[in-house]
């Protein structure tokens, strides 16, 4: 079998027979990607490895693709569910210890074994490098060869059990984070008012200084006994009977309400000189360009409404930066509208360009940050590691989108397409390569390593769903995300996937994924002070 020998044919093999099996259904379940490791773990029992710069380089591209997904939200995200859901790592990771610590005692593990078996069970290969570091590498990295696949397994079917377990309808949960999400992040709607407060009668709107009292625009005015509504602009007289089509948030609505006059029915429509279109900023010059940059209303006699951003609408005021696919609503002349489609391109297929230049740039940063040692007191030196740098290389550039010319933003095809890919190479190195002591460490530690490995997997699983659903309060989906993210687990991010399109999980996992990575590596040290 010398194609077998060749690292390129047996990748591909792999992965393509585990996507294969992967979408076998028994019982309405399926591995999925997961599939992949079960063919590598065969692959390597019978010595067919592959090199472990494949999985760096697909872990390294798994999680950066998750952090710049996840950079534009983590802070707020971090804000509003951070401390609790670190509050539930810390539970899942102390439970990890207790059982790990518990399972020595009784079956006679060291403090190497153990250290072994809480990596391996708990899927952190950090804390692995870090018990390589202060016990040697003789028996860790065997246990953790074992409890690995224990690991990996245990957290994607648990992931995938878990919504039956629990009767969670996952529609029902999306509608409701959305819900949440809306409250937090209200939708632009538009309002009609006629003007009746006297005391800006014969004012323009520049003096009313509106956007003092709510992040509002107005962009129609229908005067009295006109049959054809206008543009408002700065310079806009308003009089006493005039009609406004205000544009805004709900609450910010009401306020501006108060300040200009009665909400009235009906509608304001162009008929004739005046329509509407939606314009895609497609252009990669106009991206970190505020809006207030082009003066639209100035220049073309044109009012942008709102901005919609990966579907969520945003207020259109000046100083708000253009991302590359931004949906601008904008009403005006017809052949100002197509001027203005020609200047920021209106091409929605190439927003979907992929430019592999910051990629690399990005997946160089995480390599380069995962080399940084920093030193801690009594515990001593801490390294992010590949995947921790990965992750906060992405978390940043995701947060900065734009440096210079440099666009880091990837559209999410094309994020989707390299986080599959890396799980892929890592998924099928790491089982080639946990393959090849799986059995030789079986028959050494038997049966009490495995069923260790299985308590240390499960066990945390069951009190951090617990714990986090029922007394912190976080939503299921989100808690998904904490727990593979409290497990490290790449293949239990992949299963949680499946269940949902909705980037919640992910971006949990993402939020809580530090803390996890921390918490664990300093377990392994805690493990040897009291073995």
């Amino acid at each position: 079998m010398s194609l077998l020998s060749n690292p390129i044919f047996l990748l591909l093999l792999v992965i393509v027979l585990g996507e294969l099996i992967g979408k076998v259904r028994i019982w309405n379940l399926s591995l999925g990607p997961s599939a992949i490791i079960f063919v590598a773990l065969a692959f390597g029992h019978y010595g067919y490895t592959l090199p472990e710069a494949v999985q760096t380089l697909g872990l390294a591209m798994f999680i950066y693709a998750i952090g710049l997904q996840s950079g534009p939200g983590f802070v707020s995200s971090f804000r509003r569910h951070g401390l609790v859901m670190a509050l539930a790592v810390l539970v899942m990771t102390s439970v990890g210890i207790a059982v790990t610590y518990a399972c020595c005692r009784l079956f006679g593990f060291d403090a190497a074994i153990g250290a072994g078996l809480l990596s391996g069970a708990m899927t952190s290969t950090p804390s692995l490098a870090a018990a390589v570091e202060l016990l040697g590498p003789d028996k860790a990295p065997a246990a953790y060869g074992v409890t690995y696949g224990i690991g990996v397994i245990g957290v994607a079917l648990c992931v995938k059990a878990l919504p039956k377990l629990l009767r969670t309808d996952i529609a029902a949960e999306e509608q409701r984070l959305a819900d949440e999400l809306a409250a937090i992040n209200p939708p632009i709607a538009f309002q009609h008012i006629e003007v009746s407060n006297p005391n800006i009668y014969g004012r323009r709107v520049v003096d009313l200084h509106l956007k003092s009292i709510a992040p509002v625009t107005i962009t129609r005015l229908l005067r009295r006994g006109a049959d054809e509504p206008v543009l408002v602009g700065a310079d806009t007289v308003l009089n006493e009977g005039d009609h406004l089509r205000v544009v805004g948030r709900l609450a910010d609505l009401e306020k501006i309400q108060l300040y200009i006059g009665r909400p009235i029915e009906g509608e304001i429509a162009f008929d004739r000189v005046l329509t509407k279109k939606d314009i895609v900023v497609s252009k990669p010059e106009f991206a970190g360009t505020t809006l207030g940059f082009f003066n639209f209303r100035e220049v073309f006699n044109v009012q942008v409404a709102r901005i919609t951003r990966n579907g969520v609408d945003l207020p259109a005021d000046a100083n708000t930066r253009l991302h590359l696919g931004d949906v601008l609503h904008a009403v005006g002349d017809e052949r100002s509208l197509r001027n203005i489609a020609r200047i920021v391109g209106n091409d929605l297929k190439a927003t979907y360009d992929i430019n592999l230049l910051p990629i690399l740039l990005g997946l160089i940063l995480g390599i380069l940050l995962g080399q940084i040692t920093l030193p801690l007191p009594v515990l001593g030196s801490f390294t992010l590691g590949t995947t921790g740098g990965a992750l906060v290389a992405g978390l940043l550039l995701g947060a900065r989108y734009q440096t210079g010319r440099l666009i880091w933003e990837i559209p999410a095809t094309g994020n989707r397409l390299i986080r599959d890919l890396g799980l892929a190479l890592f998924m099928a190195a790491v089982g080639t390569t946990a393959g090849t002591t799986f059995i030789p460490t079986l028959q050494t530690y038997g049966l009490p390593l495995v069923l260790s490995g299985i308590l240390v997997t499960l066990l945390p699983v069951v009190v951090g769903m617990a714990v986090g659903l029922w007394l912190l309060r976080i939503r299921f989906l989100r808690m998904l995300g904490v727990m593979v993210g409290a497990m490290t687990s790449v293949s239990g991010l992949s299963a949680a996937g499946t269940l949902s399109a909705t980037p919640y999980a992910s971006s949990a996992y993402a939020t809580v994924y530090p803390v996890a990575l921390i918490s664990k590596i300093l377990a392994v040290k805690v493990l040897f002070l009291v073995l």
